[in-house]
């Protein structure tokens, strides 16, 4: 079940691998999704399984690779503030690229399918962009993770 704190957001998770100084964390979504008000937004209920990378180094909470083994239960945060940053850039933002370009070629063309057609291409520059900076994106969100004590 996803619980929420004041400032960040988490996610149980089991520890499936540990490379390095970064552990791979599947989550699953629980039945719980469907009660919570930010389902249609965090895309944690579109599939059953997601996995996380969680990069230990520079990690403030102390944690260490050596302090979790795979088939660990874990905790997965997300600073709230990031968890928004994250809503506008994969959502909001290209849906405002999405209309404001759709609106401003229909009055420019008068062309309703090619008005369309710019609109919908426009989607592929822009993401395009997200995966080009994915690094440094993955850099900026950092996820931290802590052991559930069974």
């Amino acid at each position: 079940m996803e619980r929420r704190h004041a400032q960040q957001i988490c996610h149980p998770g089991v520890v499936e691998r540990i490379e390095g100084s970064e552990l791979l964390v599947k989550i699953e979504s629980q039945a719980a999704c469907g009660k919570c008000q930010a389902k249609s937004y965090c895309g944690m209920g579109e599939s059953a399984e997601k996995a996380i990378g969680v990069d230990l180094r520079d990690n403030s909470s102390g944690w260490r690779p050596q302090d979790f083994y795979p088939g660990q239960p874990v905790e997965v945060i997300l600073s709230r503030a990031l968890g928004y940053r994250a809503l506008f850039m994969g959502y909001l933002l290209p849906f405002l690229i999405l209309v404001a370009s759709l609106i401003l070629m229909f009055y420019t063309t008068g062309n309703e399918g090619l008005s369309a057609l710019v609109a919908v291409l426009l989607m592929a520059p822009y993401y395009g962009l997200l995966y080009r900076y994915r690094h440094k994106l993955r850099q900026t969100f950092r996820f931290s993770v802590r052991p559930i004590r069974e």
